[in-house]
C-alpha cells in the first residue's frame, strides 16, 4: 500500500503546474491597453529586497526595490509591474505600490500581441504602474501584495518566485535580498532544500537569502516546507484509508484529545496481529505524550523510532529530523542537560546532509551548547616584589661599601673615623685651655713683683 501511495503520489505532483509569483519588469507600452517587456531600459535595478511572510495556506509579501535613472541629462518616466497570474493556481492579491512615500495608481494591461521584440514571455495580463526619475536619480519602490501557496498532495506547501524575470534589467543587479518568516516552524520543516542555499537561519523560523553582485544566469527561487501535524495525520490517513479505527484516532489527534488518542492507539495495537508495531502511530503516541507534558515516555518512544520512524520516503528524512530536534529539547531540560544534549547531536552530526537548513541548525545548536575552552594562563612572577628585593640588596651593598674607608692596609668603619676625630677634637680643646690657662698665670705673676 506504501509503495502505491508513493508512486501514486509522485505521478500526481509531476502534473501540477509550476507556480510563480511575480517580480518587477521594465515594460513599454503598445496602444492604450497593452504592453510588452523592453528590450532596453533607461532605468536600473539596484537592488531588490523581498520580504515573505509565510503561513499556512497563503503568504503575504513586502518588496522593496531601489531604481536609478542611467540618464544624467535628462528625466525619464517609465513603466514597471508584475504579472496577475502566472498559471492557473496563482493569482497576485491586494496588490498595493508605494513611491517616495505616496501611494501608486496600479492598473492592469494584457500583453502586447505582436511585439516589437524578440523576447518569448509566457504572461498574459501584467499589473503596471509608472514611475517618474529626474537626471541621475534614484528613487525607492516599495510593494506589498499575497497569493496563495502551492499545495501538494501530502500537505507539503512551496513558494516561488521567479526570479528568472530580473534578468530583464539592465546592468548587473548589485543585491537580491530574501527573507522568509514561516511562522515558527522548526528547521526540520524545510525540505526538501530549499533551491537557493540560506545564509543564516534563525531558530523560530525565519530564512535570509543573498545574492551580491549577480552577473550570472538567475533561477527560481522556491521554498517548500511540511506542517507537520498535517503531513503526519494526512499520510497515516492515506495509508489506512478503509480503517475506521485509525481514522477515529486521526480524528482525536486533530481535536486535542491527546489522552483518549494514546489509549485509542493501545487499544488499537492490541488487536493487531502478533501486536505488531505500527511506528507510524507510535510515533502519533510520542507527539500526544510530548503534548501531554509527560517527556520521560515520549523520549523513550522517540529513542525506539529514531532509527526507522516510518512515513516512507518521502517523509521520513523530515520526520527523523524532527525526533532529532524534539529529543534535544527534552534532553536539555534534564539534570546535566547541556552536557547530554552536545554528546547527542555530536554522536549523530555525521549523518545530517551538509546543505540543509537542519544542519545549520544543528552546528549552531553545538556551537552554543559547547563549553568554552579555558586557557590556563601561566603563573607570572611578582616582578615588582623581586625588583625592591633587588633595590634593597644593592642600597646594602652600597651602604657597606660607602661605610667602610682604607687606610693604608687597613680598613676602617666611618664611625669609627667619626668618633676618633670628635676625640681629638675634645683633646685640642683641652689642650689649648690648659695652655691658655698657664700663660694667664704667667702674666698674673709679673704684674705683682714690680
Amino acid at each position: 500500500m506504501r509503495k502505491w501511495f508513493s508512486i501514486f503520489l509522485i505521478i500526481i505532483l509531476s502534473l501540477i503546474p509550476a507556480v510563480s509569483f511575480a517580480a518587477p519588469v521594465p515594460l513599454e507600452a503598445q496602444g492604450k491597453k497593452s504592453v510588452y517587456v523592453a528590450d532596453e531600459s533607461q532605468v536600473e535595478l539596484v537592488t531588490f529586497n523581498i520580504f515573505f511572510r509565510v503561513r499556512t495556506g497563503f503568504s503575504s509579501v513586502n518588496t522593496y526595490t531601489v531604481l536609478k535613472n542611467l540618464n544624467q541629462d535628462e528625466p525619464v518616466t517609465f513603466t514597471m509591474g508584475m504579472p496577475v497570474q502566472l498559471d492557473n493556481i496563482s493569482k497576485i492579491r491586494d496588490l498595493t505600490v508605494v513611491a517616495d512615500g505616496k501611494t501608486v495608481k496600479v492598473y492592469q494591461r494584457s500583453t502586447a500581441k505582436n511585439p516589437p521584440v524578440d523576447k518569448e514571455i509566457h504572461i498574459g495580463n501584467w499589473y503596471v504602474w509608472d514611475v517618474a526619475l529626474e537626471p541621475g536619480e534614484s528613487k525607492v519602490v516599495e510593494s506589498s501584495f499575497s497569493f496563495d501557496n502551492k499545495l501538494e498532495l501530502d500537505g507539503t506547501e512551496t513558494i516561488t518566485f521567479p526570479l528568472t524575470l530580473l534578468e530583464h534589467w539592465p546592468n548587473n543587479i548589485k543585491n537580491i535580498q530574501i527573507i522568509a518568516d514561516t511562522d515558527f516552524y522548526g528547521p526540520y520543516a524545510f525540505d526538501p532544500a530549499p533551491s537557493i542555499a540560506p545564509v543564516d537561519y534563525h531558530d523560530g523560523g525565519r530564512l535570509v537569502f543573498s545574492l551580491d553582485n549577480i552577473s550570472s544566469k538567475l533561477s527560481d527561487f522556491e521554498l517548500s516546507f511540511k506542517p507537520m501535524d498535517v503531513v503526519i495525520t494526512r499520510y497515516i490517513e492515506s495509508i489506512f484509508e478503509s480503517d475506521n479505527e485509525i481514522k477515529n484516532i486521526v480524528q482525536n489527534y486533530r481535536n486535542g484529545s491527546y489522552h483518549q488518542t494514546v489509549s485509542l492507539i493501545h487499544e488499537y495495537l492490541s488487536k493487531t496481529e502478533g501486536n505488531a508495531v505500527i511506528p507510524e502511530l507510535k510515533y502519533l503516541e510520542a507527539l500526544c505524550y510530548q503534548y501531554l507534558y509527560d517527556m520521560e515516555k515520549a523520549l523513550n518512544l522517540f529513542n525506539q523510532l529514531e532509527p526507522n520512524p516510518g512515513f516512507g520516503e518521502s517523509l521520513s528524512s523530515a520526520i527523523k529530523n524532527k525526533i532529532i530536534y524534539d529529543k534535544t529539547a527534552i534532553l536539555k531540560n534534564q539534570t546535566d542537560g547541556d552536557e547530554r544534549a552536545l554528546e547527542y547531536l555530536n554522536s549523530i552530526k555525521d549523518a545530517i546532509s551538509d546543505d540543509s537548513i537542519f544542519n545549520m541548525w544543528l552546528e549552531n545548536e553545538i556551537f552554543l551548547l559547547t563549553p568554552p575552552v579555558v586557557i590556563e594562563e601561566p603563573v607570572e612572577e611578582d616582578t615588582e616584589l623581586e625588583e625592591e628585593d633587588t633595590q634593597e640588596k644593592e642600597t646594602e651593598d652600597e651602604t657597606q661599601v660607602i661605610g667602610k674607608i682604607t687606610i693604608g692596609e687597613r680598613e676602617f668603619y666611618i664611625e669609627e673615623i667619626i668618633i676618633a676625630g670628635l676625640a681629638i677634637i675634645i683633646l685640642l680643646i683641652i689642650i689649648i685651655s690648659i695652655i691658655r690657662r698657664r700663660r694667664r698665670r704667667r702674666r698674673s705673676s709679673i704684674f705683682r713683683y714690680y
